[in-house]
């Protein structure tokens, strides 16, 4: 069950709102001061804190937003202000201090489950298990940002478009300035085919065509360059059905049609430093994924992969072919030209054998300047032409050291096993393909091997 912890010196206020929340399944804790909920995030994890505007202590609620921001048990758990007089600076003032929202009383229940549910989302993102919080940890994780942030603003007509873009563009903000796209609501969808990602989206709502605005904000979360976008949707906040639907829909933040625009743009940009963060962990993960199947010298897969690989090819395939190829003499190339030239000669014969594969087949490192090759569906004859060819390719295959300009000339031998669905084991089958492999050596080198049948 997720749990809230809400700060409060109100008692009653604390009462309603924990009976609201406990009412949809929410685990509530309340705190009437800073010292009080302290003592609470010391021995629980929280999912969502709520922290009154007038708090008690140093720093009132400003103060205590700062602080948590800069633990790393609470930095990134989502801390919205409640407040009853919502002046334009109290937005700016605890948006600036890291609060990720500010909401108004009196609350309305739907708006507030409703905006929960929208925090939480955008907290996890895809991640349900903790792994972003990991991930997070590890050096490097961190969003890099060396290019503007990219705003689109979409309004009823081009005009409004274009005038909420030059107020924003003028609002003091973190530099640099945001790279900001105009587009009217029947326009956006087909303009966003042309556009590069969006970091965050700008959708403008006249009142009375709030129907009509959910629609295309469904749209927009769903599709191309706004799919993984920050929304935040302009509109009459005095329409709560149409506020949480807009939440339920996607929307990161429902601010005032008359939001100023250093608002605006602080939201905006709030929204894109996520979505780039996220875009870093992601990177992270694939750049993980990759490493841990890939070889980084020759970006072929490793030994370990390429096991469980042939394991899944023997499951699927009736009939295949396993190829074990080493390079001839490598020793020597390593001793003439050294380590360096050594290192070229295998990336570039990894990028000349995968030329000459089907994206079907497996290519893999497995040794120093040994390769493991898995030729799925493959007859015996398909087999030892594909051999022959990969055989032939090598030895056409001219490396120049850079030192000394020379040609570096590698042949290869190669160790053939065909299974035609009886083999007992990929180990016996590697192991065939090894004894293959060995005959090609001891018989001169430069040359196709095949063992009996497996």
């Amino acid at each position: 069950m997720r749990r809230i912890l809400i700060i409060d010196a109100i008692p009653t206020r604390r009462i309603v709102m924990k009976a609201k929340l406990g009412a949809a399944q929410y685990d509530v804790v309340v705190a009437a001061d800073a010292r009080e909920a302290d003592q609470h995030i010391r021995t629980m994890p929280f999912d969502v804190i709520f922290a009154d505007r007038h708090l008690d202590g140093p720093g009132g609620a400003l103060g205590l937003c700062r602080t948590l921001k800069s633990h790393t048990t609470t930095q990134h758990v989502p801390l919205v202000m409640i407040t009853d007089a919502l002046a334009d600076q109290d937005v700016l003032d605890a948006l600036a201090a890291g609060y990720d929202d500010v909401i108004r009383r009196p609350l309305s229940e739907r708006v507030l489950l409703a905006q929960l549910r929208a925090l939480m989302r955008r907290q996890n993102g895809a991640d349900q298990n903790g792994e972003q919080t990991y991930l997070r940890d590890m050096p490097d994780t961190a969003a890099k940002v060396t290019r503007p942030t990219r705003l689109a603003i979409v309004a009823s007509s081009l005009n409004d478009a274009r005038h909420c873009a030059g107020a924003i563009a003028d609002a003091v903000s973190s530099p640099p300035p945001p790279q900001i796209m105009v587009q009217d609501h029947a326009g956006i969808l087909t303009a966003l085919r042309a556009e590069p990602e969006l970091d965050t989206v700008l959708l403008m709502v006249e009142p009375g065509r709030e129907e009509a605005a959910l629609t295309l904000l469904s749209d927009l979360r769903s599709r191309g360059a706004a799919r993984g976008a920050g929304l935040i949707l302009a509109m009459d906040p005095k329409q709560p059905t149409y506020v949480a639907r807009a939440f339920d829909l996607g929307a990161d933040y429902v601010v005032s049609c008359d939001a100023n625009a250093k608002e605006l743009r602080i939201r905006a940009e709030l929204l894109a430093k996520i979505k780039l963060q996220d875009d870093a962990l992601r990177l992270k993960v694939r750049d993980g994924l990759r490493m841990a199947i890939t070889d980084p010298l020759t970006g072929v897969y490793n030994r370990r992969f390429a096991t469980e690989k042939l394991g899944q090819i023997a499951r699927k395939q009736e009939e295949f072919a396993v190829l074990m190829l080493d390079l001839d003499h490598f020793k020597k190339i390593n001793d003439l030209h050294g380590h360096g030239v050594g290192d070229q000669v295998l990336a570039t014969i990894a990028r000349a054998l995968k030329a000459n594969l089907r994206d079907t087949d497996m290519l893999a490192r497995i040794g120093g300047e040994e390769f493991l090759i898995a030729l799925p569906g493959a007859t015996p004859a398909q087999a030892i032409g594909t051999a022959e060819r990969l055989r032939q390719v090598i030895d056409e295959t001219k490396i120049k050291a850079p030192a000394t300009g020379r040609a570096v000339r590698v042949t290869s031998s190669i160790g053939l096993v065909h299974n035609d669905g009886r083999a007992p084991s990929i180990e016996v089958l590697m192991a065939k393909a090894d004894e293959a492999l060995y005959c090609a050596k001891s018989h001169g080198r430069n040359m196709v091997s095949v063992s009996a049948a497996a």
